[in-house]
């Protein structure tokens, strides 16, 4: 009995991490897999083109002056999000012509608001790159570690705080755009990638994302 008590808990432990794991993929509701068409979607990011891809309140990435942008929803304590996140990197390496900004999108709770608060404020100190880099790989957070990984990657913690609580309305600001964006194309989680015209829902594959950008280069080219 003491054997199948634990194999049915050990087995709940399983079905419970898949779950959280794929957390992150949701992307629609059924009201938006009914509602919102491609086309849709497509007028939704035309008109807001310049909050998506010019916002200068926005962290912009890998080559600045790309010929191409990719935007990327993302939360630190999601699951998929850290799938996706060496894949992103990957396409950077690979892909020097990619300006990627990113949103940060916290959904997952108190902690994740204030890993977005951190990294926004971690502009302040000019390390924002490693301190986001090293937040997504963490296997788990909480407000402690957050300030942890700061000092880690060189990042002074007090200082970090200061410039929290110093730039809490830009900060929040940004948080709220991002919000805002993300209601009206119907986001449910995270990861979200949005490139040209097109979204994808859910971490994709490097060849996913390599297609994306050839779509948006196509795109732009008026192929």
């Amino acid at each position: 009995m003491k054997f199948k008590i634990e194999y049915v808990a050990m087995a709940f432990s399983i079905l419970a991490f898949g779950v959280a794991a794929v957390s992150g993929w949701v992307y629609f509701d059924h009201r938006s897999k009914t509602q919102m068409s491609d086309s849709n979607v497509r007028t939704i990011i035309v008109a807001n083109q310049a909050n998506l891809y010019l916002n200068p309140q926005d962290v912009v990435l890998g080559n600045p002056d790309g010929d191409v942008t990719l935007v990327e929803f993302s939360d630190y304590r999601c699951s998929a999000c850290k799938l996706a996140h060496p894949i992103v990197m990957k396409l950077l390496k690979d892909d020097g012509n990619v300006r990627y900004v990113v949103k940060e999108y916290p959904i997952l709770g108190p902690v994740s608001v204030v890993a977005a608060k951190a990294a926004l404020a971690s502009q302040k100190q000019g390390g924002y790159a490693d301190f986001s880099n090293a937040l997504m790989a963490a296997r788990t957070l909480d407000e402690a570690r957050i300030f942890e990984i700061a000092t880690e990657v060189g990042l002074d913690a007090e200082r970090l705080r200061a410039d929290m609580a110093a730039f809490e309305g830009d900060i929040s600001a940004t948080l709220a755009a991002n919000a805002a964006l993300a209601k009206d194309l119907a986001l449910q989680g995270t990861p979200a990638f949005i490139a040209g015209q097109t979204l994808v829902p859910g971490a994709t594959s490097l060849a996913g994302l390599k297609h994306l950008m050839a779509a948006a280069r196509d795109l732009r080219a008026g192929r």
